[in-house]
């Protein structure tokens, strides 16, 4: 019988662990699930800034909306043949903007004058629309939350405030 030479252990252990895999069954799995990971990363990260500058873009126009009714002095109905206070109705114009995409809620709009420098008054949680002439600023304050922690993990909480605001000069209307 002959001897056959054998490698020590060592020696054949590193060189099946250096050359190329026989079997290569399970490596399309793991580079699918690696591609597909990172796939996944950039869609939901894609999705979720589309959802944050929405709400942005939606809040933005929902202020202009109510600075344009709050600047010409104009009110609107409340439903029950009355009219509401321009204060009121400024809050409403900026609801009705936004509703469908984001739930503001009232307490987080403030309307209140700026000084002649155009820093915010000492009191901004005062709602007053100002007289003809003055100079007004409105402020919206909205909590957006995101979807998944994949961002919103970034933040903490999960929920960032949006801020929008516009100062505007009253027209000079007759109330």
């Amino acid at each position: 019988m002959e001897k056959k030479d054998r490698q020590p252990y060592s020696a054949s252990f590193f060189g099946r662990a250096l050359t190329p895999c026989r079997n290569e069954a399970g490596i399309s799995a793991v580079e699918t699930g690696m591609t597909m990971l990172l796939f996944l990363i950039a869609l939901f990260s894609v999705i979720e800034f589309g959802w944050f500058f929405l709400h942005q873009n939606t809040l933005t126009a929902a202020v202009r909306d109510g600075i344009r009714l709050g600047s010409i002095g104009s009110t609107m109905g409340d439903g029950g043949g009355g009219q509401l206070s321009r204060e009121a109705s400024i809050k409403q114009a900026i609801k009705n903007r936004a509703d469908g995409i984001m739930d503001i809620d009232p307490s987080n709009i403030q309307i209140f004058p700026v000084k002649a420098d155009f820093t915010d008054a000492d009191d901004p949680a005062v709602n007053n629309a100002g007289g003809a002439g003055a100079f007004m600023r409105v402020r919206v304050l909205y909590d957006h939350s995101f979807f998944t922690s994949l961002i919103g993990g970034f933040f903490g909480s999960g929920t960032i405030q949006i801020n929008s605001e516009g100062t505007f000069r009253n027209e000079n209307f007759i109330l």
